[in-house]
């Protein structure tokens, strides 16, 4: 899986984007850039917005809140994490982010192995269409991603926050 890479610079604000339902994901290092190691986005999550809960069956996951706070929930454990927080979510531990602030909170996702970083660019087109059609759900079974659509109505009544 890992194979030799170079030195790479990604200046702040630089770096692929793309948006989900008003969730910025900046693409700082990919798995091309690690050797397939890690990869690595900024996230940023406006304020009242639920990140869908899931759980990874093939990546780790750490995450580093750099600004605002954040809500998470990481199997039955509710937490709250500013600034500085960071975050352990081993692969098949489902695990929800929410911001319930006013401003935006800015995370850095890192997942171990790279490579989650393409279902991001595939499923942008599928949330476009609204909803969540049965591509959805194939697009995350292809990733090993299960979506725990159980948990959302929980966490939005009870954190006053929306998908």
């Amino acid at each position: 899986m890992t194979s030799a890479f170079s030195p790479k610079l990604v200046p702040p604000g630089e770096g692929k984007t793309v948006m989900l339902f008003g969730v910025r994901f900046s693409y700082k290092v990919v798995s091309a850039d690690s050797g397939g190691t890690l990869a690595v986005m900024e996230v940023e999550i406006p304020p009242g917005t639920l990140v869908k809960p899931h759980s990874h069956s093939r990546e780790d996951e750490f995450s580093l809140v750099l600004s605002g706070a954040v809500g998470v929930r990481v199997g039955d454990r509710v937490l709250e994490a500013g600034p500085g927080a960071y975050l352990a979510k081993p692969r098949g531990t489902p695990h929800a982010m929410w911001n319930a602030a006013s401003g935006p909170a800015t995370v850095v996702e890192i997942l171990s192995p790279g490579g989650l970083e393409s279902y991001f660019e595939e499923l942008a087109p599928i949330l476009a269409q609204h909803g969540t059609p049965p591509e959805y759900y194939e697009l995350a079974d292809n990733y090993g991603i299960t979506i725990q659509d159980d948990w959302i109505e929980d966490l939005e009544r009870t954190y006053g926050v929306k998908l």
